[in-house]
């Protein structure tokens, strides 16, 4: 993945979920729920509970979309 992915994922205002190199996921539910700082090779992350990740752009391996049958159950799309 590169930042410009994660970029137009955010444009799409839709829910998605970040897939790490370790297996690791992070739902990002709102554009609220992103940071991409200009020039940094990080995104930051935020929950539900406002904890804060700092994913390296290097680590993140793949980007789903929550699909609008998963929504209504209240998963998100593998």
């Amino acid at each position: 993945m590169n930042r410009s992915q994660i970029e137009a994922a955010v444009e799409r205002n839709l829910p998605f979920t970040l897939r790490m190199a370790d297996g690791k996921e992070y739902h990002v539910p709102h554009r609220d729920y992103i940071s991409l700082p200009p020039r940094g090779a990080f995104v930051v992350v935020y929950d539900e509970q406002e904890h804060v990740f700092v994913l390296p752009l290097l680590t993140v391996t793949g980007l789903t979309y929550q699909s609008e049958s998963s929504k209504a159950k209240g998963s998100s799309a593998s």
